[in-house]
């Protein structure tokens, strides 16, 4: 069988692209070797704290994309839908995110660091709130010259109910978390999710994958393109996790030097708190969603909003439920705030895809600027 024309030209666009970025590579893998070095030998935590950075980022960046890549040509291969691609893809992006907030509960964990903790779980709420940005960004540019855009079949269908279980799954957990401070006896009593709450969270999402993969495709349903080989497409995504792992790594530990070294600077202006969870949930989601920003201005628009829809919804689920099942997850007034705002701005979603099932330029600006109104909260808003 004979490689369509689009195929032929995405491959030779990703050989040319690999080709353009030799330089690039090279940069960055002098940098990330300099940054070891200067990790292990203890200089200057300034300067390994900015290489941690950027280097981190990049490695957020472009091993994502690498696994991207992989899983979306494993999606064509298996006959999925374009829909079903752009989640499958966006599981890849939230990789970093995952990476990044497990380590940070983890070495929070272990080294008995609980702002840690709260950091690694607000990093990935924040993580959502930053795809509900690029989500309105998407649906901006999606509407360019036009009155609005149709909310794929698949959205309407099945991510409406999930929606709608996870807002309630949220607003149970912040009730949770109010009665439990208000009927405390002790006053400085800690509390926690449980970890069973946390499977649950991580398993609803496992049952809307597999619904969603298993369902009759109709003819009209735009079906994912196997870009590359199955080999190709493999080795793609293996080299894509390993970049990631060390992604999280690096910039879990940066966040380390910037509460120990310069928390005492941060507080002058912001909660530190925030501000790394900010840095890490950044980190985590724009780099490697940005990309469903791309597929919106090409005309993908399956793809776009099944990435940031997905990734939304992924990130609550798969990654906070997952690091809940090993970690307890604090419930403090972070965490809480935190919690209850992704519950109203998923209800915000809900409702404006509901209405008549397309999204508009109105509806997409006004997701961006509730989701600044609530990072403004969250940093400046919340006692140092």
């Amino acid at each position: 069988m004979t490689d369509s024309p689009k195929s032929e030209h995405h491959r030779k666009t990703f050989k040319e692209s690999i080709a353009a970025d030799k330089f690039e590579l090279t940069v960055f893998g002098i940098l990330i070797v300099l940054y070891f070095y200067l990790r292990l030998s203890g200089i200057e935590p300034t300067i390994v704290l900015i290489l941690g950075l950027v280097c981190g980022t990049w490695l957020a960046f472009r091993p994502s994309e690498w696994a991207v890549e992989g899983i979306e040509s494993a999606a064509g291969h298996l006959g999925f839908t374009a829909y079903v691609a752009g989640m499958l893809s966006s599981l890849a992006s939230n990789m970093p995110e995952a990476a990044i907030s497990g380590i940070a509960a983890y070495t929070g964990e272990i080294t008995n660091q609980p702002e840690l903790k709260t950091i690694a779980v607000l990093s990935v709420l924040i993580a959502a709130g930053f795809n509900m940005v690029l989500l309105g960004l998407t649906i901006i540019i999606a509407t360019k010259g036009k009155d609005d855009m149709p909310v794929p079949e698949e959205a309407i269908k099945k991510d409406s109910v999930l929606i709608r279980w996870t807002i309630v799954a949220l607003v149970a957990i912040f009730a949770l978390g109010i009665v439990d401070v208000a009927f405390a006896e002790n006053g400085n009593a800690q509390f926690f999710i449980p970890w069973e709450a946390s499977f649950i969270l991580f398993f609803s999402y496992i049952v809307y994958a597999y619904s969603l993969a298993t369902d009759d495709v109709s003819e009209e349903t735009e079906l994912a393109e196997a870009h590359h080989s199955r080999r190709i497409a493999a080795i793609l995504a293996v080299i894509g996790f390993i970049g990631i792992f060390f992604a999280g790594e690096m910039l879990t530990s940066s966040v380390e030097i910037l509460l120990h070294d310069y928390n005492h600077v941060i507080a002058e202006y912001a909660n530190p708190v925030t501000i790394a969870a900010l840095i890490l949930g950044a980190a985590g989601a724009i780099p490697e969603h940005g990309i469903a920003l791309i597929a919106a201005a090409r005309g993908k628009i399956g793809l776009a909003v099944g990435n940031l829809i997905g990734g939304v919804l992924q990130i609550i689920l798969l990654v906070g439920g997952g690091i809940g099942i090993f970690v307890l997850i604090p419930m403090n007034r972070y965490v809480l705030f935190q919690l209850i705002v992704i519950a109203g701005s998923l209800w915000f979603l809900k409702r404006a895809i509901a209405d008549d099932h397309h999204l508009d330029l109105f509806e997409g600006a006004m997701i961006i600027l509730l989701q600044a109104y609530v990072f403004a909260l969250l940093v400046w808003g919340t006692p140092i």
